[in-house]
């Protein structure tokens, strides 16, 4: 039985696929902040298999998405409502 692993963009929804050229997100805590200022940071990463799989990383399927992605963390700090799925799995 082969295992067969599937990335969705968290935004769209949108499967990748081989030649598809995606782009990872990472939220984090800023350790030194002004107070008034964000405590959380946006880190938009290239895709790289391994670090893809990682569960607290976000997929984005292109520029369209990622630039989505970072209006929402600048409205509210998070990408919420931008998980639409992470993995999908077949045996």
């Amino acid at each position: 039985m082969a295992w067969d692993e599937s990335f969705i963009c968290n935004v769209c929804g949108a499967v990748k696929l081989e030649s598809n050229h995606w782009w990872m997100i990472t939220l984090g805590n800023v350790f030194c902040f002004d107070e008034g200022q964000p405590s959380r940071h946006f880190t938009l990463l290239p895709w790289n298999e391994d670090q893809s799989r990682n569960p607290d990383v976000y997929h984005v399927c292109g520029e369209g998405c990622a630039s989505k992605a970072l209006e929402r963390f600048m409205s509210s700090g998070t990408l919420e409502g931008a998980r639409v799925g992470s993995r999908a799995s077949a045996g």
